[in-house]
């Protein structure tokens, strides 16, 4: 057996499915000539119409109604109703004259598209009306003396027909509804992709506008303050550019980070809050502690002026750091501890060896301390690396785990 030499020949459909409609009308047209041919050699021919010379048996009656039988075939794929009502009846006039047309393919031509054109119901009406009309000629042919009667092998041949062109009008119905089925999960996936676009662009605007927002209005108040005093008080006006200036450049550095450190996240919506600051550290805690879980939160010094982006930062790494104990050490108790040495944020988060084996209360509701799900410790690091820090994490000697990051706060103003 032939073993297609490449993938485009098995996704190649059946040769007839790939025959145009203008390529299927040809073929009818040549297989109405083939018919046509066949049925006038035969009553012009044959020696069976030599013996009668009746006018039921006049070769110049039988060719219209043979014409009529044959001819209309070629335009069954446009007209089928009126195809087949003028096959048919032809079919049953020359039956009843005594010399019966087999309904192939005179009428199963026809009602083969019929039935693959109509539905179920009104190609099972045509059906009764043809085999009516076809057993009704037959009966009137035998009862004349004309016919021998020999009607079930007709009506088995058009029931047949029907039941096959039927299933294949029923496949074709199938094979439409997996294309629409499929079509419609492009236009929904397509649809998904735009949105995610529109969500992300909305999380980046957000992330800019919290992290740039108060130093372009610091630029602007002090820009506005210098052109206002810098004939009269040059001194003031030289203040207020040296702090544009360091405004800016404190902008640039936290635009240049913000954009390394953002990362879209699937199951979050855009939305209009505030990112979280190391201020709001103290409520993720306190949901934490809800949540079953003992934290102690211990600020080591005075917590020096930070950037925005930095303070976002810290916070997430606290949250992602807490949310491991959550999830993985149930009740073990947990220490936060921040310090603030020489030019960088010193985060620590451990916990204790798990003391039990009891669940976290699932009452609690987990959104005020659940963070970017699927990150882990490759987001954390990724927020320390952002600012020239470092973080490792991993089980304690005694048990417990510990995470601990250091980030820089070198060129913050």
């Amino acid at each position: 057996m032939a073993v297609p030499s490449s993938s485009d020949e098995l996704q190649r459909p059946p040769w007839l499915a790939r025959l145009s409609t203008t390529q299927w009308v040809r073929l009818d047209v040549v297989i109405t000539i083939l018919i046509t041919g066949a049925v006038v050699g035969h009553l012009f021919y044959s020696s069976e119409f030599d013996h009668h010379r009746s006018m039921a048996d006049s070769k110049w009656l039988l060719l219209p109604l043979f014409l009529i039988a044959s001819v209309p075939i070629a335009f069954r794929r446009k007209w089928p109703l009126p195809v087949l009502s003028l096959t048919t009846g032809a079919v049953v006039l020359v039956t009843m004259l005594g010399h019966a047309l087999s309904p192939v393919p005179f009428i199963a031509l026809p009602l083969y598209t019929v039935t693959t054109s109509y539905s179920r119901r009104q190609s099972l009406e045509v059906l009764v009306i043809v085999e009516g009309l076809v057993g009704a000629s037959i009966v009137v042919s035998v009862l004349g003396g004309r016919g021998e009667g020999n009607s079930s092998a007709n009506v088995l041949l058009l029931v047949a027909l029907w039941f096959i062109a039927d299933s294949i009008r029923t496949r074709r119905v199938y094979r439409r509804g997996l294309i629409e089925q499929t079509e419609e999960r492009q236009r929904l996936a397509i649809e998904g992709a735009r949105r995610a676009i529109i969500e992300e662009r909305l999380e980046i605007a957000r992330e800019l506008h919290d992290v740039l927002a108060h130093s372009l209005s610091v630029i602007a108040i002090q820009s506005g303050v210098g052109r206002h005093v810098m004939d009269d008080q040059p001194e003031e006006a030289r203040k207020a550019l040296l702090a544009v200036e360091s405004t800016s450049r404190s902008a640039l550095e936290e635009l240049r980070r913000v954009l390394g450190v953002l990362r879209r996240r699937d199951d979050a919506a855009a939305d209009r809050t505030p990112a979280p600051t190391m201020g709001d550290l103290a409520t993720l805690i306190d949901g934490v502690r809800a949540a079953g879980v003992r934290v102690d939160f211990v600020v080591e010094g005075n917590t020096p002026p930070l950037p925005e982006g930095l303070q976002l930062s810290v916070y997430r790494i606290v949250q992602e750091a807490l949310t491991n104990v959550v999830k993985h050490a149930h009740d073990a108790p947990a220490t936060v501890r921040l310090s603030f040495p020489k030019d960088e944020v010193v985060i620590e988060v451990t916990n204790d060896a798990i003391a039990n084996e009891r669940r976290l209360d699932r009452s609690v509701d987990p959104a005020t301390f659940e963070s970017d799900e699927g990150h882990g410790i490759v987001g954390m690091t990724e927020r320390a690396l952002a600012f020239d820090g470092s973080l490792s994490a991993g089980h304690l000697p005694g048990g417990g785990f510990r995470v601990l990051a250091h980030l820089s706060t070198q060129g913050a103003s």
